[in-house]
């Protein structure tokens, strides 16, 4: 165990140093089911409120054509690119989190390191290597935080995750990548205060830190120094957000990939809104309960997850984002329609005008004991006639004790695609699937989205 003076450069040493041949065959395969995961979540967030004026700002801006704009066929500079990307990535909150770190990891790490991947020609090995070594220093960061007063987890950490991703594109050693994990520090922020208020800028903030990330390893290359304890220095992350448990970070990093416990999404919603979700979707199933019958739903919720999602349902300026965070609306909407996906977010389904009578239904019962995240959540629903059903939802779909089956992922996936800005055919989804399949043999990452066979037309359903 290294001395917590050594801790940043202890990962970084691990991140430079990985390898695609020293990955466990599982974590090899799971890297590119995230891949395609995220990027699916990306196309179908392509044309989400926000994303057509920064796509504006930054075209305009200019620069050299390095990377792809996913779906939208633009070359930007990479650090532009990743962010671009990113905000589209985390726009629909379809993208995969890990629950007990807290974090958004894919939707930071993959745009950077696909962006600087396309500008320097990296091979598919190389990114999934890159992937997987900044998710795993995200997570382990996500996991050692040892208080959450309101700062947001995934922008904050994942700028110096990204940072070390990043090198590792740029194939820099051990003291190269602490360099970009220090430079990065200074730009490390983010709040919850965005989620809480149902803003914009949740889409951006993971956004900057993928690009703050490419940045940061750019200036490493050219010799920019970075603060070389960032984790755990007098003013480093430690000391400014929150205590780190550094056993968490590093026990057993490069045998045990903590990356393996992701979750990927059923729900196009905050990870918070699921629990209700489930409960309710089970409750209306399993007693054949339409909208008429309700009086009314009491969900019970932890000080955290009331602080995203408690607040009463206003749609507002931006009806998608409020829908996000709001377990009334995830109520409502489970109620009237019995599902919550793609369909149910866009703004039409929100400002439906069965919905609000409904959420007005959805009482939030906070138990200020209780520091969980996401589970357990009780429910009870109580009917016109006097009944009143009542379920603890403490096991959530996606996880790794419910995993999505690969059918299931790859409907999705499939769904995803085929909505945004420029949806795909059948046929160019099924060549995006095949070379993230085998994405390690790819000669050059930038071709998972290049050259796209014609589309098909869709079968009429």
């Amino acid at each position: 165990m290294p001395e917590r003076a050594g801790l940043t450069r202890h990962l970084a040493e691990w991140a430079a140093g990985l390898c695609f041949e020293a990955l466990p065959a599982e974590i090899a395969l799971g890297a590119k089911r995230q891949i395609l995961d995220t990027l699916a979540c990306a196309w179908a967030g392509s044309d989400a409120a926000g994303v057509a004026e920064i796509r504006r700002l930054l075209v305009e801006r200019g620069g050299r054509a390095e990377a792809n704009v996913w779906a939208h066929g633009d070359h930007l500079p990479a650090p532009a690119a990743a962010r671009l990307n990113g905000m589209m990535a985390a726009a629909l909150d379809y993208d995969a989190l890990h629950d007990r770190a807290t974090v958004h990891a894919d939707i930071v790490i993959l745009p950077a390191v696909l962006a600087l991947g396309e500008r320097t020609n990296a091979t598919g090995a190389e990114l999934i290597a890159a992937l997987v070594a900044g998710d795993e220093l995200m997570v382990r960061l996500g996991r050692a935080v040892k208080s959450h007063p309101g700062w947001f987890y995934t922008s904050v950490l994942g700028g110096l995750a990204a940072a070390a991703a990043a090198a590792r594109i740029l194939k820099l050693d051990g003291r190269g990548t602490a360099n970009a994990i220090g430079i990065a520090l200074g730009t490390a922020g983010g709040t919850q205060q965005s989620l809480i208020e149902k803003t914009l800028t949740k889409r951006l903030q993971s956004a900057s830190a993928a690009e703050a990330g490419v940045e940061a390893a750019l200036m490493a290359a050219c010799g920019i120094t970075g603060p070389a304890e960032a984790l755990e220095g007098r003013a480093g992350l430690a000391a400014l957000y929150t205590e780190l448990d550094q056993d968490l970070v590093l026990d057993g990093l490069g045998t045990t990939f903590e990356v393996a416990g992701l979750t990927f999404k059923k729900y196009p919603s905050c990870f918070c809104n699921h629990a209700a979700i489930e409960g309710v979707l089970e409750l209306v199933q399993r007693h054949a309960l339409t909208p008429d019958h309700i009086d009314s739903v009491t969900v019970e919720l932890t000080p955290y997850m009331a602080r995203l999602v408690g607040n009463a349902f206003d749609p507002g300026a931006t009806p998608q984002a409020a829908a996000q965070f709001s377990v009334q609306y995830s109520v409502a909407s489970a109620l009237l329609r019995r599902r919550l996906g793609l369909a149910e977010i866009e703004p039409a389904a929100v400002l439906d005008p069965a919905i609000g009578p409904l959420a007005a239904r959805v009482r939030v019962q906070i138990d200020a004991g209780r520091d969980d995240k996401f589970i357990p959540v009780p429910l009870t629903l109580r009917t016109t006639d006097g009944s009143e059903h009542r379920i603890v939802v403490d096991t959530l779909p996606g996880t790794p004790s419910r995993p999505l089956s690969d059918r299931e992922l790859e409907a999705k996936v499939r769904e995803c695609f085929g909505r945004g800005a420029r949806p795909l055919s059948d046929r160019q989804i099924d060549c995006v699937i095949q070379r993230v399949s085998g994405l390690e043999s790819l000669p050059s990452a930038g071709a998972i989205l290049d050259d796209l066979p014609s589309p098909t037309p869709r079968l009429a359903t």
